[in-house]
């Protein structure tokens, strides 16, 4: 008997991960991929924002978490499933990000305390 083994791709698009929606420990959906943040001068994706609460996207609110925070996976459909270990009470008071003006994350005094929130060890 021969068994094949398809090969599973390292890398993920985007397009793949913005608008996923990502769910918590319990199962329950908590939030969906809004932006991603990538450091320019390595190409490392430092941040998700995740739009979390309202509904289909009236009264929601953004929160930036760091990408080392979500759990991705790649089911055997293709389709990528993320999980954050969080509680609907840790969103709620979770540093927020206002508008698209992001330029304001990328400084290390306003992103090591989004690590430290997500207790998550920050490296410049």
């Amino acid at each position: 008997m021969t068994t094949t083994q398809q090969a599973q791709s390292t890398l993920l698009a985007a397009a793949e991960i913005k608008g996923t929606t990502v769910q918590n420990l319990q199962n329950e959906d908590i939030g969906e991929v809004d932006e991603l943040l990538i450091r320019h001068q390595d190409g490392v994706v430092r941040l998700a924002v995740l739009s979390v609460g309202g509904f289909l996207g009236l009264g929601s609110t953004r929160v930036a978490v760091p990408w080392a925070a979500l759990d991705i996976t790649i089911l055997r459909d293709g389709t990528v499933r993320m999980t954050l270990d969080a509680t609907r009470e840790q969103l709620e008071k979770a540093p927020r990000t206002e508008g698209k003006n992001y330029q304001r994350l990328y400084t290390g005094e306003v992103v090591e305390p989004i690590f430290n929130y997500w207790e998550i060890e920050y490296v410049d």
